[in-house]
């Protein structure tokens, strides 16, 4: 899917008063950790006219696969990230800035989605994880121990604690 997150704007830039709606798509390709978005994003919002450029306001949405860093459950979850990009003539930090009367939110909208993937996702905000030891998911099944500790280099140390 070709993106089409380029807009003319020039009709917009020094008129504060003025303001346009747009939609696009792009398709991405993002991991972080587990996580990870693959295919479209859709871009909705507006763009502002300003003294010196336009600032653009949008939302982006697309179809995460989240991985829960405690029981490795992969489930997927639609994200919503909202944002916002100030374009003049003068590039800005990010290397950002408005070309030839127009805007590429390309890049704007990629970093903002790639910040709103969750960083540590979990399937609950209860969930128990695996067991060290065994890997059983104590979601879904206890784990019935397993024995005694003689086997751990820490195991001589156990009666210091004990009163």
């Amino acid at each position: 899917m070709p993106s089409d997150l380029v807009f003319r704007v020039d009709d917009l830039v020094g008129h504060p008063e003025r303001t346009r709606v747009f939609t696009g798509t792009r398709t991405v390709s993002l991991k972080l950790g587990e996580s990870s978005i693959e295919g479209p994003m859709l871009v909705s919002g507006v763009v502002v006219g300003t003294i010196d450029g336009v600032q653009a306001s949008f939302t982006i949405e697309a179809e995460a696969i989240l991985t829960c860093v405690r029981c490795l459950t992969t489930w997927n979850e639609t994200l919503e990230v909202d944002g916002s990009q100030h374009f003049s003539k003068i590039q800005d930090e990010d290397g950002y800035a408005l070309v030839g009367g127009e805007i590429d939110l390309n890049g704007p909208t990629t970093d903002e989605l790639a910040l709103g993937i969750p960083p540590a996702p979990l399937c609950r905000p209860d969930c128990l994880g695996l067991c060290p030891t065994c890997g059983t998911d104590l979601n879904t099944e206890p784990c019935d121990g397993h024995g005694g500790d003689s086997d751990s280099p820490f195991a001589a140390l156990k009666d210091l604690f004990e009163p």
